[in-house]
C-alpha cells in the first residue's frame, strides 16, 4: 500500500515535470533482466520502504534522445534490524 501511494505521487510529479520540460509524460515499463538501458540523467527514484524484504520501486530517467522513461523493478528493502 505504501508503495502504491508513493508510486501514484511520483507519477503525478513526473507528469508535471514532463509538462514543465515540454516533454511527453513517461510510460512505465517493467524491468527484465538483461534489458538494455539508455540512462543519461536520473530524474526521480522512489525510495524503498524500511523492511527486510524484496520490494518494488521505480526510477524515472531521461535517455539520450531526451525522452522520459519510468522503470519499475525490485530491490532489497532498507532492512534495519535492531538487536
Amino acid at each position: 500500500r505504501a508503495f502504491e501511494r508513493a508510486f501514484s505521487a511520483n507519477s503525478k510529479a513526473m507528469e508535471q515535470y514532463a509538462a514543465n520540460q515540454g516533454k511527453a509524460p513517461p510510460v512505465v515499463k517493467e524491468y527484465a533482466y538483461g534489458m538494455k538501458l539508455d540512462v543519461v540523467k536520473i530524474v526521480s527514484v522512489v525510495k524503498p520502504p524500511a523492511t527486510c524484504a524484496v520490494v518494488p520501486t521505480v526510477m524515472t530517467y531521461e535517455d539520450s534522445k531526451g525522452q522520459l522513461n519510468t522503470l519499475r523493478y525490485t530491490v532489497a528493502g532498507e532492512c534495519r534490524q535492531r538487536g
